[in-house]
């Protein structure tokens, strides 16, 4: 059912996080989501549910790229050679069903670092008509993720949308929705007890070797659009701005 308040579409983007430092099991007990998890290779579980829901192969969801302060954003679809080199904030459009892969750089925190993240569209948004734009996925890679990502170790973190019944029942200024679980949990299971799962993000691991990559690393052949990408500096508010706005306040309520 489409969701037409910008409210919902904003606050109730949440993320659950794995640390993963190797080989994991799947999760045994049954669920909706099984045996669907983070932990199949990049784009099968997207290509899957976006087979079994139908999707309409020509919807481009937009999606936000946010850094801890600066930096680089690449975006690549099956093939060595971007199609979106902007800065951060980066804001650009693609296909359910698909995963991507990004390449991050220029970050003043890691100078001469490169770190290439994959992003897998499990689904979409529904905005009021003609406003897309306004309702991207956000993809808030913290100076934490990346940190561990340059240590060798690979972050997942399943970004769901919430479901305004459960979000109701608890301040959203005093909750905190950034759950981290153990890396044998299905954490696209624990998504969907709390709501739609939009996306997986997996920040680390394999970084491109040299000219004979192949080119499924580099995504799944999805659209890219790259849109109007906002750069660094614009003085347009980011999500990750308004989340620490909401946690000082709450801080301030305790």
């Amino acid at each position: 059912m489409p969701i037409a308040h910008e409210s919902s579409l904003r606050t109730a983007l949440i993320t659950l996080a794995l640390l993963l430092t190797g080989p994991t099991a799947f999760a045994q007990s049954g669920a909706y989501h099984e045996p669907l998890n983070e932990k199949l290779p990049p784009g099968f579980t997207a290509d899957i549910m976006a087979r079994v829901r139908h999707d309409d192969m020509f919807w481009l969801q937009p999606v936000r790229v946010e850094l801890p302060t600066a930096g680089s954003v690449s975006v690549y679809s099956a093939s060595p050679a971007p199609i979106v080199m902007t800065s951060a904030p980066a804001q650009f459009s693609v296909n359910t069903g698909h995963f991507y892969r990004l390449r991050i750089a220029d970050m003043p925190e890691f100078p001469g670092e490169e770190i290439y993240p994959s992003i897998e569209i499990l689904d979409r948004l529904h905005p009021p008509a003609g406003s897309a734009a306004n309702y991207p996925i956000p993809v808030v890679l913290t100076e934490a993720d990346l940190k561990e990502a340059l240590s060798g170790r690979m972050v997942t973190r399943v970004i769901y949308l919430e479901n305004p019944r459960s979000a109701a029942q608890t301040d959203p200024l005093r909750r905190n929705p950034r759950a981290t679980l153990d890396p044998t949990d299905n954490a696209l299971q624990e998504a969907g007890m709390y709501g739609r799962p939009m996306m997986i993000v997996r920040i680390g691991g394999r970084v491109p070797s040299g000219p004979n990559m192949p080119l499924s690393y580099f995504g799944s052949g999805g659209t890219v659009d790259p849109g109007d990408s906002i750069p660094a500096g614009s003085g347009v508010v980011k999500l990750s701005d308004k989340k620490r706005a909401i946690e000082s306040l709450a801080r301030g309520n305790d």
